[in-house]
């Protein structure tokens, strides 16, 4: 599967370094932040940012229009249905991660790739709890995210080695 749309859940600075890349190379971010106005405030912070890259020539106006173009901010979570992935860049603890990813299971289809941006936490036992565990994989990223141009597919124990090329074949599409 070519990934064309992603969920990213958590609109700090590692959900909107992941939210940058992933939208300049075409696909379609949604964001949703528990914290309200989280979302927004991660948006508008971006959206700085890449102006100064235009400003600077490091993109061009096209660039930076279509990048925009590809976000669209969440009012509730259930309205990541329909996307090819979501990716989670939340707190670095199991349960939490779990109850996230068990609430998603109840919203995405079931081949929707769910993917978690832990650096220290087992894929295995995030999608311990999930009833199609083969779709979870970590999907780790070094922060500042569109500067270090390193990302980590990490496959639990149970992960398709379909989500795998797939997450693979996204990294190379960012330039990570």
């Amino acid at each position: 599967m070519t990934i064309q749309s992603i969920a990213l859940i958590g609109t700090g600075v590692m959900g909107m370094g992941i939210a940058q890349i992933v939208a300049q190379a075409g696909v379609e971010v949604r964001l949703f932040d528990a914290k309200a106005g989280a979302a927004e405030q991660g948006l508008a912070k971006l959206t700085v940012t890449l102006e100064k890259l235009h400003s600077k020539g490091k993109i061009t106006e096209q660039q930076l229009a279509d990048t925009l173009s590809r976000f669209v901010i969440l009012e509730k979570i259930e309205d990541v249905a329909g996307v090819d992935m979501v990716v989670e860049a939340i707190i670095e603890n199991l349960e939490i991660k779990q109850s996230l990813f068990r609430q998603l299971e109840s919203i995405v289809s079931e081949d929707t790739i769910l993917a978690s941006n832990t650096s220290s936490l087992s894929v295995t036992a995030i999608a311990s709890i999930l009833k199609y565990q083969g779709r979870v994989a970590g999907f780790h990223f070094f922060n500042p995210v569109p500067l270090m141009k390193i990302a980590e597919v990490i496959a639990g124990l149970a992960t398709d080695e379909q989500v795998v090329v797939d997450l693979l074949e996204l990294t190379h599409r960012m330039g990570h």
